[in-house]
């Protein structure tokens, strides 16, 4: 069994994270459900700290990234972009967000544990990112899977856009990131961005079979397998997602971009 943690909270004052940790695994819970588990950076921060501390344990080989609630992950913060006036900013504001994101995709795909993300619902925008980051991907069949940066009128980060053409090629690639292309967890199987899907009312059964049967399987091999099959992606993601805050930071300025977040925050 997990060991105890914190009965899932929206309030702020709760961690923006869970950690639960069981032999050789450490389950991550994003937990703003109330915000759609929005990415901001103190969740971002969160993430990187739990990752670092997870490696720094010689007996756990498994990372579980899941969401509380019925979202995986809605996106980058959008509420806070709003928050900041539009200009200088909010445009450093996102920039920064933008950075973190990014910190977070680096630290998935070159992390030594095999990251098992379960995507019990929507993942949209860095949501999606996250779901990119996995090496096991399990989805529910109902989830939503959608890239969300053009709605806004901003480009991609969180990795989205260095890793969805290498997985689907430019032409599907593109359905996605430009096109409003939309996925449920069944398609994403299909389409090769996750590895299983599952209904709904078995997701945390499942979820929690697949972290028994990857500690139960070679772990020792994880690390350095993954090393030898991401190695070379860990340093072009490292540039490729500094090149994405920046881009997203000047679309930002934009007054499509302004428009939609403001639109998008109901102001």
């Amino acid at each position: 069994d997990m060991s105890t943690a914190p009965t899932p909270s929206s309030s702020d004052d709760a961690p923006a994270v869970l950690v639960e940790t069981r032999p050789g695994v450490v389950r991550l819970t994003l937990n703003r459900p109330a915000k759609g588990n929005a990415l901001g950076l103190t969740m971002a921060r969160e993430v990187l700290a739990a990752i670092a501390a997870a490696e720094a344990d010689e007996s756990v080989h498994v990372l579980t990234l899941t969401g509380a609630g019925r979202i995986f992950c809605g996106g980058g913060d959008v509420q806070a972009m709003a928050a900041a006036p539009a200009g200088p900013e909010r445009r450093a504001m996102i920039q920064e967000l933008g950075e973190a994101a990014g910190e977070v995709a680096v630290a998935l795909t070159g992390s030594r544990l095999l990251v098992l993300a379960g995507v019990n619902g929507t993942a949209a925008g860095a949501g999606l990112g996250l779901m990119l980051g996995g090496d096991v991907v399990l989805v529910r069949e109902d989830a939503q899977l959608v890239t969300a940066f053009s709605a806004l009128g901003m480009t991609p980060d969180t990795g989205v856009s260095y890793w969805l053409p290498r997985v689907l090629g430019p032409v599907r690639a593109t359905q996605l990131l430009l096109g409003g292309r939309r996925l449920n967890g069944t398609e994403a199987v299909e389409w090769g961005l996750a590895t299983e899907a599952v209904a709904g009312d078995a997701f945390a059964a499942r979820l929690a079979e697949l972290e028994d049967e990857l500690v139960a399987g070679p772990a020792h091999t994880y690390g350095p397998t993954k090393a030898l099959a991401r190695g070379a992606d860990v340093e072009a993601l490292r540039a490729h997602v500094r090149q994405e805050a920046a881009s997203i930071a000047a679309a930002s300025e934009h007054l499509e971009a302004v428009r939609w977040v403001e639109a998008f925050a109901g102001r």
